[in-house]
């Protein structure tokens, strides 16, 4: 049991008694890390400037208080499951994989969609993979992808992996009561990783493990409830307590400080988040004089770039770590050997500080990763939409809901509701344009029929 009561500010600040000496792992090392990386952005958006109109708040509390811009917005056919597979569908076309070659696949989320089955079964069927395609849901937060991250580089080194790759998948979506304080970063994403050995585009440190995990109640959402909870300057707090703790452990660990890193990414619930991490940082360094620059330079170099997504997306859980990284590439900076660093944060609260080294196909992968193009075909909603987009999403898990749709080269997965409390998807198979109703389900609803 937490020698600090659960949920109080001393859990945080505890953590500076308790942090342990970290030692790096002692085993070989195997180059793993991300081969490929794709994103699926919703097709709608509400303005932050209109929502802060309609709350009859000054606009700059939301776009410079917070530094929100836009949030994405689930149109009524699309959910957790549609976003994963349309983030995997890209990556797999675009990489030119073939998805037997998928061996693994994680799906890092905190919006399931069934107490029981994982959203990982939906997207391996509407991929096409093989039946010898291991698949998990993992939860913890918003550091759930981090954690898929690392079982899926955990498989890929082993011979067990036998020349396959893993598909991980981050799919969430940030939802919170209205006139909130969590309303304005409210968001929705997916993001696609291929793990791999000897990975191309970012090698990941898999010999150091500058981790922290300590019980709080900082965010969270009872299964009782469509939106979150939290309480946001303790959560802060405790965002910020375990930077430091993990940040310093890996210093121990590597003898690395910020000053090494080109690009540092953060989880952003909110971009001014990105800001006051980066500030922590810069203070236990010492400040300019010990880096060099001043911390406006440095959080222009290292930090800015990594932002578009979160401006862009809100607040999209355990997506956002890995929306930075698309950020980063769709600025076109990189280059081969580059050193960046990750922070991942999930409330609860786990926490790591990882660094990557930029590969050599990363050319082929600035300014090229498909995020900008989807930006342009977004439609912005009215604020009545956004009322009936959200009437949609709480109405959408109840037993009866349907619409009538079709899917298309443009929309080719649908979420259509639920009939006699079996979920129903509509999607185009892998490799024919050809609709195919979410199988077992449909084949029972036949079967009943008849």
């Amino acid at each position: 049991m937490s020698p600090f009561r659960s949920g109080s500010p001393e859990g945080c600040t505890g953590a500076r008694r308790t942090t342990e000496k970290m030692t790096r792992n002692p085993f070989s090392p195997i180059n793993v890390g991300i081969d490929a990386v794709s994103i699926f952005v919703p097709h709608h958006y509400f303005s932050i400037e209109e929502l802060a109109q309609i709350r009859n708040v000054n606009a700059e509390k939301f776009t410079v208080g917070l530094g929100c811009s836009k949030m994405a917005i689930l149109g009524p056919t699309e959910d957790p499951v549609t976003m994963a597979a349309g983030a995997g569908r890209s990556l797999l076309d675009r990489s030119g994989i073939d998805p037997r070659e998928i061996g693994m696949l994680v799906v890092g989320t905190e919006s399931a969609v069934d107490e029981s089955k994982p959203i990982a079964v939906y997207v391996h069927e509407m991929l096409g993979l093989s039946p010898r395609c291991r698949v998990m849901d993992l939860k913890n937060a918003c550091y759930a992808g981090t954690a898929a991250l690392r079982a899926a580089m955990a498989w890929a080194a082993t011979p067990a992996a036998a020349g396959r790759k893993a598909l991980v998948i981050t799919t969430d979506v940030a939802y919170y009561d209205l006139a909130s304080p969590g309303e304005p970063t409210q968001g929705a994403a997916a993001v696609a990783l291929l793990v791999t050995q000897n990975p191309q585009l970012l090698i990941i440190d898999s010999q150091t493990e500058a981790i922290y995990t300590h019980e709080v109640m900082d965010f969270w959402r009872p299964t009782y409830r469509n939106s979150a909870l939290v309480d946001g300057h303790f959560s802060l707090e405790c965002y910020l307590e375990s930077l430091r703790a993990c940040y310093n452990m890996h210093k121990e660990m590597t003898g690395l400080s910020l000053a090494d890193f080109r690009h540092v990414l953060f989880h952003t619930p909110f971009p001014k988040m990105a800001y006051k991490a980066h500030h922590r940082l810069f203070e236990l360094e010492g400040g300019a004089l010990a880096l060099g620059m001043t911390e406006e330079d440095s959080f222009r170099w290292k930090v800015m770039p990594t932002l578009r997504a979160a401006r862009e997306l809100g607040n999209v859980y355990a997506s956002s770590l890995f929306a930075a990284l698309i950020s980063l590439l769709e600025d076109g900076s990189l280059q081969v050997g580059q050193q960046i660093a990750l922070f991942s944060y999930g409330s609860g609260s786990s926490s790591e500080f990882f660094t990557g080294r930029i590969g050599p196909a990363i050319a082929s992968w600035n300014r090229n990763t498909g995020f900008s193009e989807q930006l342009t075909r977004r439609r912005r909603i009215s604020y009545e939409e956004y009322l009936f987009y959200r009437a949609a999403y709480e109405q959408r898990n109840r037993d009866g809901y349907f619409v009538e749709d079709q899917p298309t080269e443009e929309t080719p997965f649908l979420f259509l509701g639920i009939k006699k409390h079996k979920r129903q998807y509509a999607f185009l198979n892998p490799g024919r344009m050809e609709a195919s109703a979410s199988a077992a389900a449909a084949a029972t609803e036949d079967a009943e029929q008849n």
